[in-house]
């Protein structure tokens, strides 16, 4: 028979068990799984919940196949195709109260990713009669005349069958380290350690695009001859070409993740790979078709290919290439419908092309239009304009022209009295220029007026009494700077609110009366003392004598754990917030390698960085960066060495 130290315990009499799942069977040799019938872990997950929060527990416990049983669906549809049969234990035992209460709470660490639990000696309370002797008799010799009951406490033992079902029932349904926790249980020291460790879960594959076609892009290498011999004169596919029908590209299907799990049992669910629509890549000359469950795009025509990697669009057009040039006389204003135009003549003064990749080999004197394409200006640009949404523009020289490349690229040799903005601008040589980009990249300036966030310039100089003065446009912290004041607000409010409310707890328990019952309350709760049915009912008297000043303690209680809940969830924020406000503005910086005359900048303040310039005109952004106001300072003014500045918020 097992003693009440003893972590073995007496088996249940099956006949007697709840109700199990089908497929669970015991015999003399132990408790067994059929996996051929083991469809869903669900039937198990309730067994082993009922089992686990009554009084039984397994013996012998196979806690791999336990885990796989519970958490490991791929493994469970893999051991039915085998139609194996395993061993979960060698059987399932009663689990009393008084080993039960030998396991400690266990702490749930990092949102469930790991379970912490301190291991300590344990003692067990045992029950034993003790002879009660009368007056010695006439031989010397003290009758007994009866027994009392008496109680010690005695060194007990812990036990990993015992610990699965104590963990299951305090939370911790997944994970426990079996190695590590039988060392320890099996050594009997002290030690607080992770006895759980959560299962991230496995990331699946995105959709992606298979290539199908070797001719898709242009291969300028030489073109092959029959005989084996390169052909100088020709390139193998310069202008990519397809037949009608052609299979181009192919979705490659995307595969979902594995599942993972808190040590609480919690699924945690992976990150969706990402679907791919075919259909928004096709364009002009493209069509989806599907076959067995797969997309392709098919060419629509024969024709020449177009791969546009700024858009990702696939298209089949032709081209247009003209040598008339652009005039009233010819043409009028152009409302271009094709992917890309080029035009070998002159571009009037007052015509508009609109259009989207566009190549100009002659000069320009009218306005160039783009959507979402890029611009070209082999000859020069005078007195007209270019304007990209959504492109990037190419320039050789450029006079009295505004160039517009808001979300896109500018490069230019030579400017000026030009107004150039864009996100990026590349210039080898400015003169009397507005420059207005995200970053600018300049060989050298001559009395420019610049606006960016990051700066950097070979040379700067000022032209005809004009110096060059350049905005460093830097972000407007208040908005950041106010919410932390809200948190640090919040959190101060809660510490107030929490030491208040354990104020009053101390003032209730300053009721002697009432302090003892609590201490009274402890000591039963945590079965330090065993009432007889009398002393229960006197209990229930007392209890009810102080339920109301209990009450007030526990809610009291809630009270402070909810603002405790509070006070972290805003110091994370204020962290997060904190940290989101020192990295804004990194890389805002201004290196100009020679001054040569004078240049002059200074700091403005934008809530929204360098769109503060978007849609404006000339005269409008000349007045943002020249007025005066308490949004801007100034950083340096120089005719002479060099500058390296670079931002740092206060």
């Amino acid at each position: 028979m097992a003693t009440p130290d003893s972590p073995k315990s007496t088996a249940i009499d099956q006949s007697k068990i709840m109700t199990n799942p089908g497929y669970l069977s015991y015999r003399p040799d132990g408790v067994f799984i059929n996996l051929k019938n083991a469809y869903s872990s669900s039937g198990f997950i309730d067994f082993v919940n009922k089992m686990f929060s009554g009084d039984s527990r397994f013996e012998d416990l196979d806690y791999e196949i336990f885990l796989k049983l519970l958490y490991d669906a791929d493994w469970l549809e893999a051991s039915q195709n085998k139609g194996a049969e395993l061993k979960l234990a060698t059987g399932i035992v009663h689990f009393p109260p008084h080993r039960r209460e030998l396991y400690r709470p266990v702490k749930v660490l990092d949102r469930g990713r790991q379970a912490e639990y301190v291991f300590e000696p344990v003692t067990i309370t045992v029950t034993y009669d003790e002879p009660v002797y009368g007056e010695p008799g006439a031989g010397g010799v003290a009758p007994v005349t009866g027994q009392v009951s008496k109680t010690k406490q005695q060194q007990a033992s812990l036990d990993f069958d015992e610990f699965v079902a104590a963990m299951w029932a305090k939370g911790v349904k997944y994970g426990i380290d079996t190695e590590a926790v039988n060392k320890v249980i099996d050594a009997g020291t002290s030690v607080r350690m992770i006895v759980a460790n959560y299962l991230p879960p496995s990331e699946g594959k995105d959709a992606y695009i298979q290539e199908l076609s070797p001719d898709l892009h242009r291969d300028n290498s030489p073109k092959t001859l029959l005989n084996g011999k390169a052909d100088l004169r020709a390139f193998k596919n310069r202008f990519p070409q397809v037949a009608k029908g052609t299979r181009l590209l192919k979705k490659v299907p995307r595969e979902f993740g594995k599942h993972g799990y808190k040590v609480t049992g919690e699924v945690i669910v992976p990150p969706e790979p990402l679907e791919l629509n075919l259909l928004a890549l096709t364009s002009q000359g493209t069509v989806i078709v599907q076959d067995q469950g797969i997309d392709y795009i098919v060419a629509e025509l024969d024709g020449f290919l177009t791969i546009d990697p700024v858009l990702n669009l696939i298209s089949i057009n032709e081209k247009i290439e003209t040598t008339a040039g652009i005039s009233m006389k010819t043409t009028g204003d152009l409302m271009l419908g094709v992917d890309e135009f080029i035009e070998h003549g002159e571009v009037q003064e007052g015509r508009v092309v609109n259009g989207k990749h566009m190549t100009f080999m002659s000069n320009v004197f009218g306005s160039l239009v783009s959507k979402g394409g890029n611009i070209v200006v082999k000859g020069n640009l005078t007195g007209g304009g270019a304007e990209s949404l959504g492109g990037n523009i190419t320039l050789g020289r450029a006079s009295r022209a505004v160039i517009r490349a808001q979300d896109g690229t500018i490069t230019a040799q030579y400017c000026e009295n030009c107004t150039l903005i864009g996100r990026i601008i590349h210039v080898e040589h400015a003169v009397n220029c507005e420059l207005i980009a995200t970053e600018l990249h300049a060989e050298a300036v001559e009395g420019c007026m610049i606006a960016a966030e990051s700066v950097r310039i070979t040379s700067s100089t000022e032209s005809k009494n004009r110096e060059t003065f350049i905005t460093m446009v830097i972000p407007d912290l208040s908005v950041f700077d106010l919410t932390i004041a809200g948190l640090q607000t919040k959190m101060a409010e809660c510490l107030s609110g929490i030491a208040a409310k354990k104020q009053e707890i101390e003032q209730l328990k300053a009721d002697q009366d009432f302090a003892k019952f609590l201490a009274l309350y402890e000591r039963i709760k945590s079965g330090a003392i065993k009432l007889s049915s009398e002393q229960a009912g006197n209990w229930q008297l007392l209890m009810t004598k102080n339920a109301k000043t209990f009450n007030q303690v526990e809610l009291f209680n809630k009270q402070i754990l909810a603002l405790e809940r509070l006070h972290g969830e805003s110091t994370e924020e204020l962290a997060n917030v904190s940290s989101k406000r020192d990295a804004t503005g990194t890389g805002i910086n201004c290196v100009i390698d020679k001054v040569t005359g004078l240049t002059v900048g200074q700091t403005m303040k934008s809530a929204i960085a360098m769109e503060i310039f978007r849609g404006q005109s000339n005269t409008d952004i000349k007045n943002i960066l020249q007025k005066a106001g308490s949004d801007k300072a100034r950083i340096f003014s120089d005719d002479d060495g060099s500058i390296s500045w670079r931002y740092k918020p206060a």
